[in-house]
């Protein structure tokens, strides 16, 4: 059955990125555009900049406690069903969030929101990309995962628009519904791996791949290749596991705040206008489309950690110019470099987890790292509030963020290939000839 992948032109693994790029558009719809809600919302309710930031800790939290969730459903069901179920549930989420009248439906809202979220997020998507290619893999993750950044450049301008024209109600119903009309035939095309359909990872050839297992059992000792497939317990007693972790998780809490206070901070803090504020998210995630796909070239040709390190620390760079601004011309500065570092990133954290861990307990592994990063990133959004209502405004906050990005990057600048098990190290050994 394998032999007919010589006979294909058209490898099916572009398929799984295009319903990866679709499932980060919606997700882009839910989160990217939260930030433009809470300004009316303040104005109606009367809720303090840490209320407002509140539900997102609270989402932070539940990544953390479904990351393992998911990473075993993934594994043991397939995408198709975990992505189907997350999104009826985020579009759920939005539709209600457009009904809510206090603070008790806010929360509730924006957590059936969030594990929707979880559920069709990068987790999956991710696992489902990792699955079908690995020479590919940065590069077709970078293609997947640049439907956010699309989101913020089409969808939230338009948000921000029938915000002002029909209210933040009717912005977020509309949302729910279009991410339930997107959502929905996307889950349809996912398929479990390229082998339930005769296929090989890549669309490689099965001569092309003998050759290649051929060359490792000759070397049993090689890692970072994504070939050799260990066990979640096997990865979390790496220090690369952990380094990972520890360093996504401060990048987690620096992108979570950011993305939640940037539209208070531009319009209260700058004195931007909606309109400029708006842009300059539409600035940033047109650069990050860029950068996406320059991590995806990189990451297939340079070694992964040493990009990520230097994409965290621009991150870092750029927070700090945002905390200085006082007009528009540094906050699209900030818009350029921050799109650009974040862009390089993503595809490059998850795909450097595959390198090092394979194919078998990938989203079980991923689901483990979430534990590790996402208790971090659950006190950013509300403690930036809380400094942010303390200190009168953003700047001091937004400084300690950008320290924290370089942070980050110093964790994966540490990275190595983990060294690998007596397990498949004793696999590999057999597999020698004589």
């Amino acid at each position: 059955m394998l032999s007919r992948t010589r006979d294909r032109r058209f490898f099916y693994g572009w398929v799984i990125v295009g319903s990866g790029f679709l499932a980060q558009l919606i997700l882009g719809i839910g989160s990217q555009a939260f930030t433009t809600y809470l300004v009316p919302m303040g104005r109606e309710f009367g809720w303090s900049r840490a209320q407002l930031a509140g539900p997102r800790s609270v989402i932070g939290a539940e990544t953390a406690i479904l990351g393992p969730v998911q990473g075993f459903l993934v594994d043991r069901i397939g995408p198709k069903a975990v992505m189907g179920l997350g999104v009826f549930l985020l579009g759920l989420g939005m539709v209600l969030f457009g009904l809510i009248d206090n603070m008790w439906q806010y929360y509730a809202a924006n957590i059936l929101g969030g594990v929707g979220s979880s559920l069709c997020g990068i987790l999956v998507v991710s696992t489902a990309v990792n699955t079908w290619f690995r020479r590919k893999r940065t590069m077709a993750m970078a293609i997947a995962t640049i439907g956010f950044s699309v989101a913020g450049i089409v969808a939230v301008p338009i948000i921000v628009w029938v915000q002002a024209t029909l209210g933040w109600r009717a912005a977020a119903i509309a949302s729910g519904v279009a991410i339930w009309i997107i959502g929905i035939p996307t889950t349809l095309v996912l398929r479990p791996s390229p082998e339930a359909m005769g296929l090989l990872p890549d669309g490689d050839d099965p001569a092309t791949v003998a050759a290649a297992a051929a060359e490792r059992a000759a070397t049993p000792h090689a890692s970072g290749s994504g070939m050799l497939d260990f066990a979640t317990g096997e990865a979390m007693r790496t220090p690369a596991f952990w380094l990972i972790g520890i360093g996504s998780g401060l990048y987690i809490l620096v992108q979570s705040s950011v993305f939640v206070h940037l539209f208070l901070h531009l319009e209260q803090g700058v004195g931007m206008s909606r309109v400029s504020a708006a842009l300059a998210l539409t600035i940033l995630n047109t650069v990050n489309i860029g950068g996406r796909l320059m991590g995806g070239w990189l990451g297939d040709r340079y070694r992964k950690h040493t990009t990520l390190a230097i994409g965290s620390l621009g991150t870092g760079v750029a927070m700090i110019m945002l905390a200085l601004a006082t007009s528009a011309v540094p906050v699209f500065a900030f818009a350029v470099i921050f799109g650009l570092c974040w862009g390089v990133r993503v595809p490059l954290v998850n795909s450097v987890a595959g390198d090092y861990f394979g194919r078998a307990s990938y989203g079980k592994i991923l689901g483990a790292l979430q534990l590790i990063s996402s208790p971090l990133g659950i006190v950013g959004p509300a403690a930036t509030g809380y400094l942010a209502d303390v200190q009168g405004d953003y700047r001091m906050v937004l400084t300690a963020l950008g320290v924290l990005a370089m942070l980050s990057g110093v964790m994966f600048f540490l990275v190595r290939p983990p060294v690998i098990p007596a397990r498949l190290r004793d696999e590999a050994t057999r597999t020698l000839p004589g």
